[in-house]
């Protein structure tokens, strides 16, 4: 029975029938009773829906201002070798792209038109005490700045900038120089020491900056090391470019004949080769009508009056690796004095 209702109803197969009503109030009753429990899921999801642990529930919020968790001047320790650089570590929630403003702050006062990430080494020295203040922005808002702790600038290593050997062909038994060129933010003085390696293996260590090749042989590489010292702190050592032994020039070893007889000049040229190279000769620069044997090396002028004076003569000596070495002189033809008449 329904409350306040003398209707009742009656269920068997069909539809259901309550006892005192029409055929049409009966149909009624019938919907009424079909209805009602699509009512009470209706009225349950407007309460779920009004909420507040519905997911499909949007809060709406504001923008979040960004964080630095910290931030660390490198490099470290802070020496003067190159640019003071700060890397920041910063967090955004709402995960905007980040940019920053910086304030470089030298011996508690503000370092002015600087004001990127990084800062020239140049505007410090050693001793000074360096922090930066920084601030962070997410395109909308700023955040709060921080600022790093103060760091001491220790003292910087020297450096050596480049190295290199002079000559930059050598051969064996010749003097090869290093050449190095140093430098030092501090100012400090700088000394070098050096390591020579023949075919990789030391074979000269010390102050010494030059190296006799006395027993290399033609193909032998050689290599120096130099590594600098300002009185407190080594630097890094550098080494040169190596270099291949090349090979020994040939060595004239004669005079050339400084008489000349019977208008004719001659002079048999000598000359040696470390390797037992062949050796051709030529004449570079000559008197006209003076000639060199190409395999022997002797040397011929027939001289005539039309010649008189000071000549020049160079002579070339080439092993058949290519390797020349040369001989110079100079020869005087005077005018031949006329024989006194006898009982002059």
């Amino acid at each position: 029975m329904f409350p306040g209702s003398a209707v009742g109803i009656e269920t068997g197969q069909g539809e259901p029938r309550a006892r005192g009503l029409t055929p049409r109030a009966q149909r009624c009753v019938w919907l009424a009773v079909l209805l009602a429990p699509l009512s009470v899921i209706f009225l349950g999801c407007q309460r779920g829906d009004a909420g507040a642990d519905n997911p499909n529930t949007k809060r709406i919020t504001g923008n979040h201002p960004p964080v630095i968790r910290a931030a660390t001047l490198v490099p470290t320790p802070l020496v003067l070798t190159g640019p003071i650089i700060v890397h920041v570590d910063a967090q955004d929630i709402d995960r905007n792209p980040l940019s920053f403003r910086y304030r470089w702050i030298l011996n508690g006062q503000s370092i002015p038109s600087q004001e990127g990430e990084q800062l020239p080494p140049e505007l410090l020295k050693r001793g000074d005490a360096l922090s930066v203040e920084i601030w962070p922005h997410d395109g909308t808002v700023e955040g709060s700045s921080f600022t790093t702790e103060p760091v001491v600038v220790g003292n910087s290593p020297p450096v050596v900038a480049h190295l290199a050997t002079e000559p930059e062909s050598a051969y064996p038994g010749a003097r090869v120089r290093a050449q190095a060129d140093t430098s030092d933010a501090d100012k400090d003085v700088v000394r070098l020491s050096y390591r020579w390696w023949k075919n990789d293996v030391l074979v000269q260590e010390g102050d010494e900056a030059e190296l006799d090749t006395a027993g290399f042989s033609r193909g032998d590489t050689l290599v120096v090391e130099a590594l600098p010292f300002d009185g407190a702190q080594k630097g890094a050592a550098v080494r040169s470019v190596p270099i291949r032994i090349g090979n020994t020039p040939p060595r004239i070893v004669s005079a050339p004949a400084k008489s000349i007889v019977n208008n004719r000049y001659d002079y048999q040229l000598e000359a040696t080769d470390a390797e037992s190279d062949s050796i051709t000769y030529s004449l570079e620069t000559a008197p006209p009508g003076m000639t060199i044997d190409e395999h022997k090396g002797s040397v011929s002028w027939l001289t005539s009056q039309d010649q008189i004076g000071v000549h020049k003569v160079r002579i070339l000596a080439k092993d058949s690796q290519g390797a020349i070495t040369f001989q110079e002189f100079e020869l005087n033809l005077t005018p031949a004095v006329p024989a006194k008449p006898a009982g002059a």
